[in-house]
């Protein structure tokens, strides 16, 4: 077997075992979410069961499981909130600020507070845990106060962040300087707040979301497509994917329509085109526009979508991937078929592997015609 194809089954198999971990299985029956979406995906041809459709039995997957649960609990919810009040200017209720990544003076600072309500959602679905359930609507309902305050803050309607709006107005100038990626924080508000709609069921989630997203077609829709495109040369996560999933949970057109904006045309068209232009890109801010792509697909059919996706992994897999599944050096692509030149300490970035395994479990359930990628893995155990 040659070392390509052992990079290949290493990442069928552990993008296999992912989707195990948070399904608890491969195919099943359409899922019954909370709030199930408007829209059934296009293009596949297996789907996971709901996080509710599972139990864990004694396994250390339940031992990570109830160790995750007793974190979450344990986390206070108002120092997370400390940056969007102190920004929104409403009282931080005493509550001390939070270090490090989401320090008051750190560039992208709340850009944490989603994956915890992703968290919450997900554990309330998988166990019924309320305790974690309050935690993500206590966190929604404080959030929407924020937003309420924008007009006093000196903010858009909608807008709900923990740095001023001005950082996206120098985005889009071109000119920020201080090192934040601003749509890289709101993707992650974003997803927690559809999370919480769809696996708790909260509307209350499901409106500060909307307005949200509104604010975000609104500041992106009065932008021309070269200054939309220049724009997605800095890093903005996975835009592209969480206002897919909106449009899928909504059936609102709207939602693709902003969704697609974030489509980088400098790292799409080579894609489409079958090219490796990896080389020197930062590896992370590519590979969430890749998953946006599948998602794309999965939401119009469209086969340009479908090819980006799957020679973006068979590219990835096949040039740039360790023998460990992971990939990058320093955080970056490097040449392709080089990997032995540039391995180092500072290879395979974690979460580079956590979403390639991510788009490994978008390409595994595709109908297979047409498609170049075999993702689609049986394991057993």
């Amino acid at each position: 077997m040659t070392s390509s194809v052992s990079r290949r089954r290493l990442l069928q198999i552990a993008g296999a075992t992912a989707a195990a971990s948070a399904t608890g299985s491969f195919i099943g029956a359409p899922a019954h979410a909370a709030v199930p979406p408007a829209r059934a995906d296009i293009g596949v041809s297996v789907y996971p069961f709901d996080l509710g459709q599972v139990r864990l039995s004694a396994s250390r997957w339940l031992d990570n499981q109830d160790r995750t649960r007793n974190y979450l609990r344990f986390v206070d919810v108002d120092r997370l909130l400390y940056n969007f009040r102190a920004n929104h200017r409403l009282s931080t209720n005493g509550a001390a600020a939070t270090g490090g990544w989401d320090a008051p003076t750190f560039p992208f600072r709340t850009h944490v507070q989603g994956h915890f309500l992703t968290a919450w959602a997900q554990l309330y679905a998988v166990t019924g845990d309320t305790v974690c359930r309050d935690k993500a609507t206590t966190m929604v309902a404080e959030l929407a106060k924020c937003q309420a305050n924008n007009s006093a803050a000196g903010f858009s309607a909608g807008y709900l962040s923990g740095y001023p709006e001005s950082d996206f107005t120098a985005l889009e100038q071109r000119t920020l300087t201080n090192g934040n990626v601003p749509y890289y924080t709101i993707h992650k508000t974003l997803a927690g707040l559809l999370d919480v709609w769809r696996h708790i069921g909260s509307t209350q989630a499901r409106d500060v979301l909307l307005a949200l997203a509104g604010w975000v077609d609104g500041r992106t829709g009065r932008l021309s497509g070269q200054q939309m495109q220049a724009m997605l040369g800095t890093e903005f996560g996975g835009m592209n994917t969480v206002l897919t999933d909106l449009y899928q949970q909504t059936n609102d057109a709207r939602w693709l329509t902003v969704a697609q904006r974030f489509d980088h045309a400098a790292v799409f068209d080579p894609l489409a085109a079958g090219q490796d232009q990896l080389n020197g890109l930062h590896a992370n801010t590519q590979v969430p526009k890749w998953i946006g792509a599948a998602r794309e697909y999965k939401a119009t059919g469209t086969t340009r979508y479908r090819n980006i996706a799957t020679n973006a992994w068979n590219t990835t897999v096949n040039s740039h991937t360790y023998a460990i599944g992971g990939n990058s050096q320093a955080e970056h692509f490097r040449a392709p078929n080089a990997l032995a030149g540039y391995l180092n300490t500072d290879t395979c970035e974690s979460c580079n592997t956590f979403n390639m395994l991510t788009l490994t479990r978008e390409l595994s359930p595709w109908t297979r015609t047409g498609s170049r990628c075999s993702t689609t893995t049986n394991v057993h155990g």
